[in-house]
């Protein structure tokens, strides 16, 4: 019989304590509270961290020009047969590169030049947990 094991966190085991702010920004005040919307899993941490990623254009952030993944740019140039290729190479250097721990299952990347609209859905696994699913809209 096959067990399916799982990766907890040590701090997901602690109901109380936070992993992070979610994104996007909410505002979630409670008397007594934080101003912002909380991320209490691993889980929900990594999909905002991805999310905050992949919005930043390199160059962006003050003190870590290196940092973003940089497809905001992209929706500025022309597109074309070779854009949904490019779009998928930076997707999957840039998660091995920095989200190690992120297993990507599949990828689409869907554009429509008529709204200038790019709309990236990848699904994965974070230490192979349960599969989980982040949909990024980009508009120009």
């Amino acid at each position: 019989m096959a067990i399916k094991q799982t990766n907890l966190f040590p701090i997901d085991l602690q109901p109380r304590n936070a992993v992070g702010v979610a994104f996007p920004f909410s505002n979630f005040a409670v008397s007594g509270s934080t101003p912002f919307k909380l991320n209490y899993t691993t889980r929900d941490q990594i999909k905002s961290n991805m999310v905050v990623y992949f919005s930043t254009n390199k160059g962006e952030r003050p003190l870590n020009p290196n940092y973003g993944g940089g497809l905001k740019n992209i929706l500025f140039e022309q597109l074309s047969s070779n854009t949904v290729d490019d779009v998928e190479k930076i997707i999957k250097d840039e998660l091995a590169f920095q989200f190690p721990e992120v297993e990507l299952k599949s990828l689409q990347v869907l554009e429509d030049p008529d709204s200038y609209t790019l709309t990236i859905v990848m699904s994965y696994t974070v230490f192979n947990n349960e599969e989980d699913t982040l949909e990024i809209n980009f508009n120009a």
